[in-house]
């Protein structure tokens, strides 16, 4: 077991929460189906849910994906949430 944090989560509970609140259906739901950025939506939710994920990779396909700007609300509202920041910072910070 890890030990909780300031907001008395666990690191695993911090990972899992992230993943969830991903807004995978929403952003596949602003594109049309044909979109080439579908395939980059699917990146990165696997990033994000990867066994060890990978903060740079993360904020690369972060990165990319603002530039959609169908997206990029969408995915800014997420990025920019304080427990999508504590997720990214975590992992860069420990390498996890």
């Amino acid at each position: 077991m890890s030990a909780a944090d300031d907001t008395g989560m666990f690191a695993n509970q911090e990972l899992i929460a992230a993943a969830e609140t991903l807004p995978v259906e929403d952003l596949h739901g602003a594109l049309p189906d044909e979109h080439p950025a579908h395939a980059a939506i699917d990146d990165l939710h696997a990033a994000v849910r990867e066994p060890k994920p990978d903060a740079r990779a993360i904020e690369r396909h972060v990165g990319s994906l603002r530039r959609v700007p169908e997206l990029e609300a969408t995915l800014a509202n997420w990025w920019d949430a304080p427990a999508t920041q504590r997720f990214i910072s975590y992992i860069g910070q420990i390498g996890l």
